[in-house]
């Protein structure tokens, strides 16, 4: 292939957002740290095209009926990951991105040999343990010699296919059909929302500033909006019976037939056009047996993947290079460090498949129990992000890439998603009353409380999470802060050095420190 082409993989999140300034500090690298937020980037890298990602927004929709909300959020979440659009995540139109990476990469003296196809790999050739790579580029006989090579394509990858390395994917239960595309002329789902009838009570954000989630009987649909008008969307068919459909014609009839299900999605999408052929990915999930071996290593992407649920992707795939970015300046430790990496992709794969494998069980059954799964995702990812931001990196393994994504690796997040999952497996078939579900959610909530510095799974909240920075005050010794301690690295959350001198903070001043700090404003 060649720049700029089409990919997958579009929604960030504020744990990648760290990556990307770990390493624009640490190489040097001033075009990451713009990546890395939504207010940055517009104004330092404003060819490349971005959507604006403030949150998480769910919708719950009932086949044959238009969406239904009223004041209670019965059928709707909004979970907040910034406070403001300065600071937000932002959506990728990965053809802009990687073109971009790409052209940086070469200007750095990296030789960049686009359309290219390797056609044969030979271990120890000349007697000195590397690698011989054979090809052709442009036409011409390629070779090429290494000590490492480093597979970051996508499923069914260049390794995978050339060691081989085994596939793993039978002690995967998940099965997921992708329809997907882009399109313009798509209006906000609420103006089609506000036609059905449903209310929509004012969220921390703005509705479509947000990866949105349509959750659906057979699956979900994703829809992540652009600044330039075009919307990347895609069908997530996790029901038998509706995968088998929509690989049985073509991917754009799939498209129409599951749209016409739902009344308020198709009059949102009456109107749209794609700009690419839309297209069907019979099976989303790949996972291979092992990661990284004698002079090889996988990125995340290539050795395993389960759902673009919580966004995971960009995130798992940075924290990933920022680890073999340590190794490569410590080669006399390389083979020790790549099965360090192997060992801990393994772990954390195994980790998303518990979380992923649940979130779809639980949506299975009902959207309220979706909801209480998913504060197991959003207090993980909040306690690790404000870990990152607020303390310093830990002594055991020298630095913050190489703890456990999602808390793969803590003990307290391991411990209170197997004993959800194994509650989640326990409940009986069949519809669920309203009284079980409330102990699953109050089971997950007292479960979730050493690890929620964000406030979650407080009803009072009316499903709509704004960041909460009184609750980060409140939860302070969560992290083993007092609030003194909490105070002097305050200015850390905006990537500032510490201050000098440490302060008490009251509700109230946090109120104030929250204003100040993070220029929250009212939307």
């Amino acid at each position: 292939g060649r720049h700029p082409r089409f990919a997958l993989g579009e929604s960030s999140t504020p744990l990648a957002a760290l990556s990307l300034e770990r390493l624009a500090a640490r190489y040097g690298l001033g075009d990451l740290h713009a990546l890395a937020a939504y207010g940055r980037w517009r104004r330092e890298l404003p060819a490349l095209r971005r959507g604006l990602k403030r949150g998480f927004t769910f919708y719950a929709h009932r086949p044959g009926e238009p969406y239904s909300n009223g004041a209670d959020n019965e059928s709707r979440l909004l979970v907040a990951a910034s406070p403001r659009d300065e600071m937000a995540d932002a959506h990728w139109l990965r053809a802009d991105v990687d073109h971009h990476l790409a052209r940086r990469a070469a200007a750095e003296g990296v030789e960049v040999l686009e359309e290219a196809e390797v056609t044969a790999v030979e271990r120890g050739a000349g007697g000195d343990g590397g690698w011989r790579l054979e090809g052709r580029h442009e036409g011409r006989p390629l070779s090429l010699a290494a000590d490492l090579l480093v597979d970051a394509s996508g499923p069914g990858g260049f390794l995978a296919r050339r060691l081989p390395i085994p596939s793993a994917l039978d002690a995967v239960r998940l099965r997921t059909t992708l329809v997907y595309g882009h399109f313009e002329g798509v209006p906000p789902f609420a103006e089609a929302a506000a036609a059905a009838g449903a209310a929509l009570p004012a969220g921390p954000y703005p509705e479509e500033g947000a990866a949105i989630h349509h959750m659906l009987p057979e699956g979900w649909m994703y829809v992540l909006p652009f600044d330039h008008g075009t919307v990347s969307a895609g069908f997530v068919l996790a029901a038998e019976e509706a995968r088998e459909r929509a690989m049985a014609v073509p991917a754009e009839c799939a498209w129409e037939e599951i749209l016409g299900r739902y009344p308020t999605l198709a009059a949102q999408w009456g109107a749209a056009r794609p700009v690419r052929p839309i297209a069907t990915i019979p099976v989303v999930q790949h996972r291979l047996a092992r990661a990284a071996g004698d002079g090889w290593v996988l990125l995340p992407h290539a050795f395993c993947f389960y759902s673009p649920l919580f966004s995971t992707g960009i995130a798992w795939s940075l924290l990933a290079i920022e680890r073999l970015a340590l190794l490569l300046e410590d080669a006399d430790g390389l083979a020790a460090g790549l099965d360090r990496y192997g060992a801990l992709l393994a772990r954390e794969a195994d980790h998303l498949q518990s979380l992923v494998e649940g979130a779809y069980l639980a949506a299975a059954r009902s959207f309220d129990l979706f909801v209480a799964w998913g504060d197991l995702y959003f207090a993980a990812a909040s306690f690790a992000e404000a870990s990152q931001r607020l303390l310093d990196a830990p002594a055991r393994g020298g630095a913050w890439p190489w703890e456990g994504f999602l808390g793969s690796t803590d003990p307290v997040v391991r411990a209170m998603l197997a004993e959800s999952g194994e509650e989640l497996g326990g409940l009986p078939p069949g519809p669920l009353g309203g009284a079980a579900i409330e102990r699953f959610a109050s089971a997950v909530r007292r479960r979730i409380a050493p690890r929620n510095v964000a406030g979650l799974a407080d009803p009072a909240r009316n499903r709509l999470f704004p960041v909460d920075f009184e609750a980060l005050i409140e939860n302070a010794g969560l992290l083993g802060l007092s609030t003194a301690e909490l105070g002097e690295r305050l200015p850390r959350l905006r990537g500032d050095p510490i201050g000098a001198a440490p302060r008490e903070l009251s509700a109230d001043q946090g109120r104030q420190a929250q204003n100040a700090l993070l220029g929250q404003q009212k939307e």
